[in-house]
Parts: C-alpha cells; structure tokens; sequence
C-alpha cells in the first residue's frame, strides 16, 4: 500500500478531488469542537496536505503529521511550507511509533485501507489525553457498489475492501458521534473512472485477492459503461470519539 500511494504522490493533488471535499467537512466537524488552546495533534495519513491544510490554520498546536508513504510525507511538507510547530514522520498508522498524550488525532479516508481497523482505532485512542478526540472520515458500506456489481454480474471477485458499516464502526467505538453522508461522483466513462482510482493510488484490490487479468477487466468496463458516462456511489462515514466519553 505504501508504494501504491508513494508512486502516485506527484499527482495525487491534481486528482483527489473527492478527498479534498471530504476533508475540508471533516475538517469543519473538527474545527466546530471544543479542543484546547495550542492542541497536541497526531494526522496519520497526511497524504498531500488536504486535512492538515485545512484544519492547521483553524485551530493551531504542534503536529505530528505522518503518513506510510515517505513521498506523501515530501509532498504534504513542500505543500505546506514546512512550517512551524509541526513534525513530519513516515509512520504506518497501525504500528503508530510516536508518544501519547495527544488532544486530537485525525484521519481523512485512510481507515478502509487498513488491515486491523479495530486494533488500529484502539491503538490510536490509546495515544489521547484524557478527554483528547479521535476524529476520521472512512468509505463506509455502500461506496462503489456500482463497481463492484459490475464484477459480481460477471461472476467476478471484487476488487474493493470490504467497508464497514455504522454499526460495525459504533461497535469499535464506545460513545462515537457518527454521522454518513453519500456522494454520487460522475465519471465520462468506465475507462475514466478505472484511471482516475489509478491516479490516487487506489487500485490495489483487497489484500488476498489478484488484480484482474487484462481481458476480465475489459469485460468489467464494458458491462459498467453507460450512454451518458458512469456514476459511482461513495459513502462516507465520520466519526468523533472522546475519551473517557464512554
């Protein structure tokens, strides 16, 4: 996943539209809480700055800003200026090597990518203050069904992760805010819309399946195409933990 996401960091801004749009509302849902001055803040997947850009300016402190991709990590630091108060690190979210005591932690969309999510979110509540918020946006079920029944039409394996749903989310995490939201992203055809998860890193299938041979995946774009393009439905779940809110 690591050299999936580092090889495409030249043009993961120009690309990630959707993951900008999703940071700036997990940014705000942030933002609108009650965090204290000059906050001690862990981003764990930074990619190319889109949440750490956002929120930063609005609410200050000294960051920890780190991603499993190293030119992620270049890219998000030379968006930014390599400003003050921050600390850029190559980090894998699920092995987090940094002290605790963190009064918020944040991710945006990187939660679906993670092997153990739930061993994942109790490490990272472990590095909170008292009182300190998780805070993360994560494609939930329901994201790119059309694709993925496009494969199972076709008798196919789908490619995509298996998403949580609210309540599997809700269940990793006593007294979580959650809330979901759907976007429907149109692409100009199939073709585009395989190139543009291309583009953002995203195409590695799930661990334990194979990527596609060639001519399955023809099959797949032609059974996906419609006359007036393709549409792609994305969930997105946010969740806000407390600790000690339970």
């Amino acid at each position: 996943m690591a050299s999936s996401f580092g090889a495409v960091s030249e043009g993961y801004a120009t690309a990630a539209g959707m993951q900008r749009l999703i940071a700036g509302r997990l940014a705000g849902r942030i933002s609108d809480g009650d965090l204290p001055d000059s906050p001690r803040v862990l981003e764990v997947g930074c990619g190319t700055g889109f949440l750490t850009e956002a929120l930063r300016l609005a609410i200050g402190g000294a960051w920890v800003v780190s991603d499993i991709a190293a030119p992620m990590v270049e890219s998000c630091r030379s968006h930014l200026g390599d400003p003050g108060g921050a600390q850029f690190l190559v980090m894998d979210a699920e092995r987090p090597a940094v002290a605790g005591g963190f009064d918020l932690v944040c991710s945006n969309l990187v939660f679906q990518w993670l092997d153990n999510l739930q061993g994942c979110i109790r490490q990272l509540t472990e590095l909170l203050a008292p009182g300190g918020r998780l805070a993360f946006s994560t494609l939930a079920a329901g994201s790119l069904d059309e694709w993925r029944q496009a494969h199972l039409a076709l008798e196919l394996p789908p490619p995509t992760p298996e998403y949580p749903n609210a309540e599997a989310l809700a269940s990793m995490l006593g007294g979580a805010l959650l809330e979901e939201e759907e976007f429907v992203q149109n692409y100009q055809s199939a073709h585009a819309f395989a190139t543009a998860l291309k583009a953002i890193g995203a195409q590695t299938p799930a661990p334990g399946r194979q990527p596609l041979p060639g001519g399955a995946l023809r099959r797949v774009l032609r059974s996906l195409d419609g006359r007036e393009g393709v549409s792609i439905t994305y969930r997105v779940a946010y969740g806000v933990y407390t600790k000690g809110a339970e």
